[in-house]
């Protein structure tokens, strides 16, 4: 008996003895963490003022004034992120990310001790003397949570929000655009609900615990704070009960060695629990986006003349083979197929 595979019909999925289709990567990670531009969890050991980026880009966290990591009160992992409300900030350049008009979440957990006068949250621009907010901004007083999302220091006005994150505890702040609307949810309820359309500028420096001055700074605790380039959030919902994942879509490579995925949102790939080293071990991952999106592969992924391939434009399917001999310290990876029915 003769078997012909007549390849012009579209893409086959063979599954041999000791191979399966593994665990759909969108059951695992977050399937927007190829959005993510800074991720700070505030873990560590007390009193240390380094502040390290979660997200992919690594971005650079700079300490200023008593900015420290407290290990006593924290909402998630071994710490969270110290302010004394004295020219206590941190800096971390241009690592908003390019908003510009786009969609975009700026979350984080707040333990606020003092609100008795302007208390920043953010800010993306220095301030200028002007009544009018930075480009994009949030801070507390006694009495409100104001947020400003502006074209330029220039222009625009705050937006007071309906509630207060209360004294002395945790509470989960996100400021949300989707399309030109703009949101804050406290708790995970909407406080605030507006037209916004500004585009955002990315050339400013970030500064969290940030306003004005040196007496209006954030004073309190905050954790796991994260900004993502797409709106995350567009109703009421129910806060995050753990950390933020720090991984995008994995391919957990003990489930199985064929996988399909379906990105509707730009993704950033991880591959876990390869086998130990010195076993050869291949794996296929079939890419049918239903957007456009980006594709940000492992570090330790090595492609044919060290560029990886574009992504697949939206409807279409790319497949894309990968092999490791060193458990995983390197992966050879191959676009097998481009635009496949």
């Amino acid at each position: 008996m003769a078997l012909v595979i007549d390849y012009s019909t579209g893409f086959f999925e063979a599954t041999p003895s000791g191979e399966g289709v593994g665990t759909d990567p969108a059951t695992i990670g977050d399937p927007s963490f190829g959005d993510v531009s800074l991720l700070l969890h505030g873990n560590g050991a007390s009193g240390s003022t380094t502040f390290t980026d979660s997200s992919s880009n690594a971005v650079v966290v700079t300490a200023n004034g008593n900015a420290q990591i407290d290990t006593a009160i924290k909402k998630f992992g071994t710490g969270s992120i110290q302010f004394d409300g004295t020219n206590d900030y941190l800096s971390a350049g241009t690592s908003l990310g390019n908003f510009g008009t786009g969609d975009f979440t700026i979350e984080m957990w707040v333990y606020p001790t003092n609100s008795s006068y302007y208390r920043g949250l953010f800010s993306k621009t220095t301030y200028t003397g002007s009544a009018s907010p930075p480009s994009i901004s949030a801070y507390m007083n006694n009495t409100a949570l104001l947020v400003g999302v502006n074209s330029g220091s220039a222009t625009g006005s705050w937006n007071t929000c309906s509630a207060l994150p209360a004294l002395n505890q945790w509470s989960h702040i996100a400021i949300c655009r989707s399309g030109t609307n703009l949101r804050c949810f406290l708790n995970g309820t909407s406080i605030l609900n507006v037209t916004n359309n500004a585009d955002v500028d990315n050339s400013d420096t970030l500064r969290i615990g940030y306003w004005r001055n040196s007496s209006e700074h954030f004073e309190g605790y905050m954790d796991d704070i994260r900004f993502s380039g797409t709106a995350r959030y567009t109703s009421t919902f129910t806060p995050p009960t753990a950390a933020f994942l720090d991984n995008g879509p994995t391919l957990d490579l003990s489930s199985g060695n064929v996988f399909s995925h379906a990105p509707s949102a730009n993704v950033a790939y991880a591959f876990t629990n390869p086998p130990s080293s010195g076993t050869s071990y291949d794996f296929t991952l079939k890419v049918t986006p239903s957007a456009t999106v980006t594709i940000t592969w492992p570090s330790s992924v090595e492609w044919p003349s060290g560029t990886a391939p574009a992504a697949p434009a939206s409807g279409e399917t790319d497949v894309y083979t990968f092999f490791t001999t060193d458990g995983g310290s390197t992966y050879y990876g191959n676009q097998v197929g481009d635009a496949v029915s």
